[in-house]
């Protein structure tokens, strides 16, 4: 027995041991990589060579944002470094504490409606920098008390007490959105999670909404955070949102700072401001509401799901991809009738999208590099619907969004460079290449089809 306990401890203290290996990515890239820097005092931007324009770009942009761009969040400067990587296959960037340092992906999203259709360099420095200024004016009072005693991570924990996530990024939004020509304050996509909750008569409680449901569909953070900073600015002035969380960040009130804060600068409760700033919207939103929708797939009761890019089969049924909170998302036929019948599970991808024609089914898999944390592939993957099996087609390269022509012989895709490059490729279901098309530096092809 005294054995069993300790081989039983010495599992569980591997398992955990394991977990926290995972988070973080060292050896991340290959020693082959030569990196370069813009050092100045405002940021260091690290980058590979041969993607100086880049760095270039980034510093310019942060200079500025620092120098023009300021007044409304707080103007203390706290140089940051920014790590440029280029080979993830996620769009993504990051500020953080402990250390202090950013990242940005520089894989541009192939979806303009969801992000926009910015260079992506710009979008990601006009929004992540706005973290960095964030980061350097919250720094006060108890959260600077937690700094001082505690590091970097104890303005990081004090931060998060006092400050709602939904602010951090919604503010950040708002940047994009404001400093920019587009940004996704003036997307119709990024507004499409809480337009639906309210045309279909969903009013959920602001916790709910602050954090989020396993049960019902409700929109992130950003969304939230977009409309709540959004209405303030427009209500109560400009500077409204930098008072607010000052005051916040410096626990000033100690106890639910945040409420506090808002209610002292907005002169009404928390609750009736979140209420006042959804009546807006909804105000707006009625007058759009349109008309009702017939739907081919039943809601769920108790869940979410998704039935995402349908396409007609010959038969008559639609081949959908489906996902929800219950399971991994998979390939389906919703049969004449409303039956489901399912094809085969989806492989692990960055986005849903995918292609059917001919009785096939065609999208980009996602794989990570088993030696380097930061290298990744996107393979494309064919799908037969009659037999439920799939064949990869190529292999540790960076195709996404491809389609498959009508006679379901040939696939055509975007393929993405380390490089910041895009090229439209055609090839055929062993792989191989008989088209390819690059496009100009600074241009990305999307979604291509057939005609």
């Amino acid at each position: 027995m005294h054995y069993s306990l300790r081989y039983f401890s010495l599992f569980v203290i591997l398992v955990f041991y394991a977990v926290y290996a995972k988070a973080q990515v060292f050896g991340g890239n290959p020693s082959s990589v030569k990196w370069r820097q813009v050092n100045t005092d405002t940021a260091r931007i690290i980058f590979p060579a041969g993607l100086e324009d880049a760095g270039k770009r980034v510093a310019s942009v942060i200079h500025e944002l620092q120098k023009n761009h300021t007044s409304t969040i707080g103007n203390k400067l706290r140089k940051i470094d920014i790590l440029l990587q280029h080979q993830p296959t996620i769009s993504n960037a990051y500020v953080a504490l402990g250390p202090y340092r950013s990242e940005f992906y520089l894989f541009a999203p192939q979806n303009s409606f969801e992000l926009g259709s910015l260079s992506w360099t710009d979008l990601l420095s006009l929004h992540e920098y706005r973290h960095v200024e964030q980061l350097a004016n919250f720094n006060i009072g108890l959260s600077k008390a937690a700094s001082i005693l505690f590091g970097q991570q104890g303005q990081d924990l004090a931060n998060s007490a006092s400050v709602p996530d939904w602010f951090f990024e919604g503010d950040a939004v708002f940047n994009e959105t404001s400093l920019s020509r587009q940004g996704r304050g003036r997307l119709p996509y990024f507004f499409k999670g809480y337009e639906s909750l309210f045309k279909e008569g969903k009013k959920y409680s602001y916790m709910k909404l602050r954090n989020g449901s396993l049960t019902d569909y409700v929109p992130d953070h950003y969304q939230l955070g977009y409309l709540l900073v959004a209405y303030g600015r427009e209500k109560y002035g400009p500077d409204f949102w930098r008072k607010v969380s000052h005051d916040a960040a410096a626990f000033k009130p100690l106890i639910y700072p945040w409420q506090g804060a808002v209610k002292k600068y907005a002169g009404i409760p928390y609750k009736k401001f979140v209420s006042d700033a959804f009546s807006f919207y909804h105000n707006m939103w009625t007058l759009a509401k349109g008309e009702g929708v017939e739907y081919l797939t039943p809601a769920h009761k108790n869940y979410v799901a998704d039935y995402k890019y349908p396409y007609l089969a010959g038969d008559g049924s639609v081949v959908v991809l489906k996902r929800s909170y219950r399971r991994i998302p998979a390939f389906y036929k919703i049969l004449p009738g409303g039956k489901e019948k399912r094809i085969g599970v989806r492989g692990i991808a960055n986005d849903d999208y995918f292609s059917y024609n001919a009785g096939k089914i065609v999208y980009s898999n996602y794989r990570a590099d088993k030696r380097w944390g930061y290298r990744e592939y996107s393979d494309i993957h064919v799908v037969d619907i009659s037999s439920g099996k799939t064949e990869k087609i190529t292999n540790k390269q960076r195709f996404f969004s491809p389609d498959i022509s009508h006679s379901g012989d040939k696939v055509v895709a975007v393929e993405m460079g380390t490089n910041q490059k895009s090229e439209l490729v055609a090839m055929n279901l062993k792989g191989e290449t008989w088209f390819r098309s690059k496009a100009t530096r600074g241009l990305i092809y999307t979604y291509p089809k057939f005609s």
